[in-house]
């Protein structure tokens, strides 16, 4: 292990006197089959990196915190953030190491105070063709004999690569902020359907009844419910009516008829095999296993007499 963490302009390269204009850009694949795909741990003094990992995959560990990397991704790293990546053979994209000083630049045409400045992994969530040809283009203007036009070229393309980092971070942003704000709503929807349907469970009301009183469709609330609860609607007010039903079972005298009756069931046969589907046994097998005082403790778990109410708490 050496004794400081090494300290490069690039990797595998001693570093040297840095000018306030320095850009390089390569393909991936050049320096990772150069040291087989194993980058040691290094930094780079007043250097951003931008990886653009068009295909393949890696491990990455970022000042100590190991991440999974794939394509399609952008991987910021800030100057002096030790970095080091184990990339598959596959791998293929582009490496944009530039100074801070053209940084600066890309922050006075887009009136940005820390264009690309800061360590970050950008997921993309498909192949972003105008990321590509932005890099495409980037890498050949690169390679292009100096002339006059070359280095305002090389720096407008740094600043469109700030401004598309800016937005792609702002989308993620607010897709968070709507992610939060859907799931803050979903909450309150599950709580006013469970309400309800502990409210309501006797009439045995309709899933779509449920729906337009709390002015949603069927679909969006059985959508809900199996991303809150592992259940969908149906399933819910079901397993509200056999709660109640078990309860009437072990705490009371009333015949099963009586139980069907006062559950809402026109049909003592149709609520017998309706509790059997749910539990496995007919009313009256439930009934002879579960017998007990009321006051004493038995299979029948405390927590049910609260009704339906299992929900996560909200995020």
């Amino acid at each position: 292990m050496p004794q400081n963490i090494p300290t490069v302009q690039l990797y595998g390269e001693e570093i040297w006197q840095q000018t306030p204009d320095y850009l390089h850009c390569e393909p991936l694949i050049t320096r990772s089959r150069e040291h087989r795909f194993q980058i040691r741990p290094h930094r780079h003094p007043g250097i951003t990196q931008v990886f653009h990992l068009r295909r393949g995959q890696g491990d990455a560990k970022i000042d100590g915190r190991r991440l999974e990397v794939r394509a399609p991704s952008l991987i910021l790293i800030s100057p002096m953030t030790v970095h080091d990546f184990a990339w598959s053979a596959d791998v293929s994209g582009t490496v944009l190491s530039v100074a801070t000083a053209r940084l600066e630049r890309a922050r006075r045409s887009q009136d940005d105070p820390a264009p690309l400045s800061h360590t970050s992994l950008v997921r993309l969530k498909q192949q972003d063709r105008e990321l590509d040809l932005l890099f495409e283009m980037l890498l050949a203007e690169y390679r292009r004999p100096p002339d006059s036009a070359r280095d305002g070229a090389l720096q407008a393309f740094v600043n469109l690569l700030a401004v598309r980092v800016d937005r792609l971070e702002q989308e993620r942003l607010e897709e968070e902020r709507h992610g939060k704000d859907r799931q803050h709503r979903g909450q309150l929807h599950l709580k006013r359907f469970l309400d309800g349907v502990n409210r309501d469970y006797v009439q045995q009301r309709t899933v779509e009844s449920y729906a337009e009183e709390l002015g949603i469709t069927a679909p969006y609330l059985n959508q809900l419910c199996r991303e809150l609860t592992g259940r969908n609607a149906l399933q819910i007010i079901h397993e509200r009516l056999v709660i109640e039903a078990r309860r009437s079972l072990i705490y009371t005298a009333l015949r099963v008829s009586e139980i069907a009756y006062e559950l809402g069931f026109s049909d003592p046969a149709y609520f017998t095999r309706f509790f059997r589907r749910h539990t496995g046994h007919s009313p009256r097998a439930f009934r002879r296993e579960n017998a007990q005082d009321t006051g004493s403790s038995g299979s029948f778990s405390a927590s049910a007499t609260d009704g339906v109410t299992h929900q996560p708490e909200p995020g």
